[in-house]
This record gives C-alpha cells, sequence and structure tokens, in this order.
C-alpha cells in the first residue's frame, strides 16, 4: 500500500496547488510525535494524518514570499519524511485485489476502509483492458512478440500492422515515458493515436516496453518479487533493452533501417544506446524525440525538492523509496480518497498525468478514464532516483553510487558522462514552453552536442505540458502529423 501513497504524494508534488481545497494545518502539527499504531485503524488514520501535515505544508511552501522560503522548505521536508517513515509502518497486503476489497469491504472491520488503486468502485471507470486488446478494439491487427535481452529481462512489444494486403514502409518503433507502457501511446484511439496514423499510412509500427513495467516483468531466474530484478534504470533501458528490440525489429522485417520515435525517458534511454553503443547509430535511420529527458538542471516545479533528499554517499536520505517497484499495485486509506479525490480531484490518485504540469486543461474525460484505468504500469525506484541525481547535477551521465562505489564499478570516483557527441542518428525534436521536465534551457545544452539535429519543433500552446505529447485532443494537429512528415522525408 505503502508505494500507492508515494505515488499520490508524486502527483500532488508535481501538481498547481490551485487545484485543490485543502485545510490547513497549523504548525505545530508538523513536530506530532507519529507512535506505533496497535491496531489497522490506527495505522490507517496515522498514515492519513501524516500525508494531511505533508500536504498542508507543501501548500504552504508554495506561498512562501523569499524571506520565509528557506524555513517554509526545512518543515516541508520534515513533513514529508515523517509521512514516508509512517507509511513504512503501514504493512503491504499483497494478493489479489478482489479479495483484498472483500476482506476490507465486507468483513466488518473496525477502521479506515481501504480502496484499490485502480478501483472502478472509486472512479466509476471502464475495466482495464490490455494493449493488444485496445488496438483490437479500435480495429486494426495486433502481434505480441517477446524479445530477451543480454542480461535476461524479457522485453514485450505490440506490433500494429497496415491494413491487409498493403505493403508496409521502414519499421518505426515507439518508446514510452517513465512509469508508462505501450499502452500510453493509443488512448487518443483510432484515427488520431500516433501508432495508428503511422499504421494507417503505411508504417509496420511496434511499441514497447521497457523492463519493469506490467508487460516486461520477467527474467530468466530473477522473481519480480526479488529485490535485484529491480536494479536497473533507464541506462539498462539503453544498453540491454533497445539493443535487443532493434536487433529483433531487424531480423523480423528484413529491413536494414528503422526509425524511432521515444516521448520522455524514450529520448533518454536512447541517446544513452547510441552514446554507449555507437554502431546502432548506423541502424536507425532517424530518430524523433518528443520531450525527452536528458539534461535536467532547469527542471521546473517543486520535482527539484527531491534533490534535497538525496545523499550522494548511498542515497540514504532517499532509503524511504525502497529498492524495488516504485508504483506497484495496493490499497489506499478510503479518507485519502473522499477527502482529496472527488470529481475531477481524482486525478490526484495518477501520479503521471500531474506529474509535469500537464493534461488537466487539455485531456478529455473519455481520456481520463483510460488513463485512470491504465496507468502507470510501474518502473523501479533505481530509475527515478537516477533522473534525481540529474536534476541535482546539472549533466547526463550514469548512476552515481557514491564514490567508493564509483571506483569499483567504474574505476573512478564520479560517475561517467555519456558521451553524446557520438550520437549521429539524424534528429528531430518536440518541446513545449509549458513543459516542467524537459525545459527550454536544458534542451539547448543538449541540441549543440549532437551531430545531425534537423528539426527543433516548439509547440505555441497554451498549457501543453509533458504528457500531452500522448493525450492531448490537440497532439495529432500540433505534433503527430509534423511527426510523419518528418518520417516521409
Amino acid at each position: 500500500m505503502w508505494a500507492l501513497v508515494i505515488s499520490s504524494i508524486f502527483v500532488i508534488i508535481f501538481s498547481p496547488m490551485s487545484n485543490f481545497n485543502v485545510m490547513c494545518l497549523n504548525d505545530s502539527e508538523l513536530t506530532m510525535d507519529f507512535i506505533e499504531p496497535r491496531s489497522r485503524a490506527q495505522r490507517e488514520n496515522s498514515v492519513f494524518d501524516a500525508f494531511h501535515s505533508f500536504f498542508s505544508n507543501l501548500k504552504s511552501f508554495f506561498g512562501a514570499k523569499p524571506k520565509g522560503f528557506e524555513e517554509k522548505k526545512k518543515r516541508v521536508k520534515s513533513a514529508f519524511t515523517k509521512f514516508f517513515e509512517e507509511i513504512n509502518k503501514t504493512p503491504s497486503q499483497p494478493g489479489d485485489p478482489r479479495a483484498l476489497e472483500a476482506q476490507y469491504f465486507g468483513s466488518g472491520a473496525a477502521g479506515p476502509r481501504l480502496r484499490n488503486f485502480y478501483s472502478r468502485r472509486v472512479f466509476n471507470i471502464k475495466p482495464e483492458t490490455s494493449a493488444d486488446q485496445l488496438i483490437t478494439a479500435h480495429g486494426y491487427r495486433v502481434e505480441s512478440h517477446t524479445v530477451l535481452t543480454a542480461d535476461g529481462y524479457m522485453i514485450t512489444m505490440q506490433r500494429v500492422l497496415p491494413e491487409s494486403g498493403k505493403i508496409p514502409k521502414r519499421a518505426v518503433l515507439l518508446n514510452h515515458g517513465l512509469f508508462g507502457c505501450a499502452e500510453d501511446w493509443l488512448f487518443l484511439g483510432r484515427d488520431r493515436a500516433l501508432p495508428y496514423m503511422l499504421a494507417d499510412t503505411g508504417y509496420d509500427v511496434w511499441l514497447l516496453n521497457a523492463r519493469g513495467n506490467r508487460y516486461s516483468r520477467m527474467h530468466t531466474n530473477k522473481s519480480k518479487e526479488r529485490t535485484d530484478f529491480w536494479d536497473f534504470s533507464f541506462h539498462e533501458m539503453g544498453v540491454y533493452d533497445l539493443p535487443a528490440v532493434i536487433t529483433y525489429i531487424s531480423e523480423i522485417t528484413n529491413k536494414a533501417e528503422l526509425n524511432y520515435v521515444g516521448h520522455s525517458m524514450g529520448g533518454t534511454a536512447l541517446l544513452v544506446l547510441l552514446s554507449r553503443i555507437p554502431e546502432y547509430n548506423f541502424i536507425l535511420r532517424s530518430a524523433i524525440l518528443l520531450a525527452p529527458l536528458v539534461f535536467m538542471y532547469h527542471v521546473k516545479g517543486p520535482i527539484r525538492l527531491l534533490t534535497d533528499f538525496y545523499n550522494r554517499n548511498g542515497q540514504s536520505s532517499l532509503n524511504f523509496l525502497g529498492q524495488t517497484d516504485f508504483l506497484p499495485d495496493g490499497l489506499f486509506p478510503e479518507q485519502i480518497v473522499e477527502r482529496y479525490c472527488k470529481g475531477e480531484e481524482r486525478l490526484c490518485l495518477n501520479p503521471l498525468l500531474l506529474l509535469a504540469n500537464g493534461g488537466r486543461e487539455l485531456v478529455s474525460e473519455e481520456i481520463i478514464e483510460n488513463i485512470l484505468s491504465h496507468t502507470p504500469a510501474g518502473g523501479s525506484v533505481k530509475t527515478i532516483i537516477h533522473y534525481v541525481q540529474l536534476v541535482k547535477s546539472g549533466y547526463f551521465q550514469m548512476y552515481d553510487y557514491g564514490a567508493s562505489n564509483n571506483i569499483r564499478k567504474y574505476g573512478n570516483s564520479t560517475a561517467p558522462f555519456y558521451d553524446l557527441t557520438k550520437v549521429t542518428v539524424p534528429m528531430a525534436f518536440f518541446s513545449s514552453p509549458a513543459d516542467w521536465l524537459s525545459t527550454r534551457s536544458d534542451l539547448q545544452t543538449l541540441i549543440p552536442l549532437l551531430q545531425d539535429v534537423n528539426v527543433h519543433h516548439v509547440v505555441k500552446a497554451n498549457e501543453f505540458g509533458h504528457l500531452d505529447f500522448l493525450w492531448s485532443e490537440d497532439a495529432p494537429d500540433l505534433v503527430y502529423n509534423f511527426v510523419l512528415t518528418i518520417l516521409d522525408q
């Protein structure tokens, strides 16, 4: 359960404060003592109280004038830490969500009821369907393919085929962002989602599912319940996942060249690949990166707060995040749902939609239902920490294990930089001024380091945020038509 509450905290960290009506707590509640609960009811109430304290002080944090900013910042950090300490006292409840729902809704036990994170009972949304089912329901042919990486992970891809009888154009590989999966590309539906627009014009479309999401959680000898299964970040996605799937697609399609489209972390992983294994520069025909996360020093929004919890000597101050899956399925205290997640505020239980200040104004109600039903798809805590390191350092570099561990792993006390001068694939970039994560300043640092950038298209639309590249009703006109034009050149 605790990881799901973490996901809610991330939503609140990244979301505009004006969207929530919150009763403010007084400062004395910041220093409350957390006593080990004696019962489940007390445990859930303690989590709720800590959540409420953090939420209220975070709101105060954003309203602080420069003079009081540092003091407010300390209070938020204190409440944040205590909140996670309290979560860690509340044990997870593994097992079938339906059985757990029956346990807590039908047992008659005293105390707050729990609700499943993806519960249709809370949100009145459609049952979750797989990417294959979505593609079929939208009227397209689909194949599912599984690829084995060099380090033993089994990566699943969905292939969207053009109409029967058409000779396919070149293949296109689409790679999703943080905590996403292939489904993220599909929510706009027939004629408007990018995979379908590509298939309609004759492209052979492949949708990647990176290690750790719900489609790629198998390994040759590691169970997903083991901590070492989750010992990866976007680095391993770049040096293991992408080489395996690119080689596989080339063999299956018998085509020498492949196009690539990556959103967010999909851009990160590609630049890791091309800088670390440069021969793949000659396999890819082109790469189109939508809001890529590479240099992140100018990231906006309260994600920067997490950098204050980062301790380079072992990341001890981020230990509360755990070491495995950042967003496993679980249960949520009903009080939190009732107070903070009614009506449109139900989005506060989704850590992706509001992650980067995007989606509230441009996403339709139908798409919101799909988002709530299908996301997040999961990912590792280590990936989050790696991104925090990029924000903290301002560099695009490998995972920092701390000075002594870096010497053992890299032969140097500092984590090596990715050599972007080795990236020679023709590239196009898409960005938006309203994007909190992939900022103009950081892209201005990145683009001059690359050998062949042909296009940098800036989306001129108010409030077009990081996730609107996937889910905005305006994405086909503002982004996808240009993507098709670039691919056809």
